[in-house]
């Protein structure tokens, strides 16, 4: 079970270093212009805003798997 939360993890990781690539910010506000919802904030609020994301996506995706110090396993 654990096994698999870290694969869903590290997927989650893997999606959002995709879809929060700061590069992509004027592609994501262009998708939003074609749908008539303009977003409220400016250009370096959004590069600021996907490069979190970014950073947390590479986290999710290449943090190792913690163990406690407590567990008696293999």
């Amino acid at each position: 079970m654990l096994r698999l939360l870290m694969l869903l993890r590290q997927r989650l990781g893997i999606a959002m270093l995709f879809i929060f690539l700061p590069i992509n910010v004027p592609l994501w506000k262009m998708v939003f212009e074609l749908l008539d919802n303009s977003l409220p904030w400016g250009d370096l609020q959004l590069f600021f805003g996907f490069l979190g994301f970014f950073v947390l996506g590479g986290m999710l995706t290449f943090t190792p798997e913690l163990k406690s110090p407590f567990d008696r396993g293999n």
